[in-house]
């Protein structure tokens, strides 16, 4: 049970450390891909972001959610798993989520964008049936704007992230409360399902079983049933 239970916590920091970056990054590159594409209508004599679709940006914005939502809920085991008596659980995993530094965090939020970005301007082009002409395009047909709006949402996104993370690990006793406040109700009617169910099953009458009994399994009629029968 113990390495169960330390199992489950292990899986909730690494569950954090996945899913928050990698929420980071997918919401720095959409907010850059939106950037670059109204940026580029005014600095750019050619935005090749405009003549395709951005179909992209739904696919990424569903990614997002459901980081978030995993994020969410590995908080919520964490909770859990502290409510039951593993101490410090939720903050364990939320230590795991970001590195010690702002800024590494920043520079990992980067790393994964930058690629995100460009995954986005080209499922957009090949959707459309467009073709890249240059690497440039990717990037709304500029690198300098391509990455300078990427790094400023990274830095704006994992900073932002960071802190938020560094809140909850700072309230984590309420969060635990939180958590056990809604599940308290829900334990409350699962026990009392399983106290009906159980005293229905009990005062049921087991006809089937003592028939089968009297009648050995159906093999042959009881002793002073044959007599009367051969009588």
């Amino acid at each position: 049970m113990l390495n169960a239970g330390f199992g489950r916590l292990r899986g909730n920091g690494l569950a954090l450390r996945l899913a928050v970056p990698l929420a980071a990054a997918c919401l720095a590159a959409l907010s850059a891909h939106v950037a670059i594409d109204v940026a580029g209508d005014y600095v750019l004599p050619h935005d090749a972001y405009d003549a395709p679709g951005h179909g992209s940006r739904w696919a990424a914005s569903f990614a997002l959610a459901a980081l978030v939502f995993a994020g969410f809920w590995a908080v919520v085991r964490a909770a859990l798993a502290e409510a039951r008596g593993s101490r410090g659980a939720v903050r364990a995993a939320l230590r795991g989520a970001v590195p010690s530094g702002p800024l590494a965090f920043a520079g990992i939020v980067f790393a994964a964008a930058v690629p995100l970005v460009l995954a986005m301007a080209w499922v957009d082009a090949a959707a459309s049936g467009i073709g890249i002409d240059d690497f440039a395009d990717l990037f709304g047909g500029s690198l300098p704007l391509g990455l300078g709006c990427t790094l400023l949402f990274a830095v704006a996104v994992a900073l932002g992230v960071h802190r938020l993370v560094r809140l909850l690990s700072r309230f984590h006793r309420s969060i635990v409360r939180a958590v056990e406040a809604f599940v308290r109700p829900a334990r409350a009617v699962s026990s009392a399902l399983r106290i009906l169910v159980a005293s229905n099953t009990q005062d049921r009458p087991r006809v089937p079983a003592a028939l089968a009994r009297c009648t050995g399994a159906n093999r042959a009629p009881p002793g002073p049933v044959r007599a009367v029968l051969t009588a």
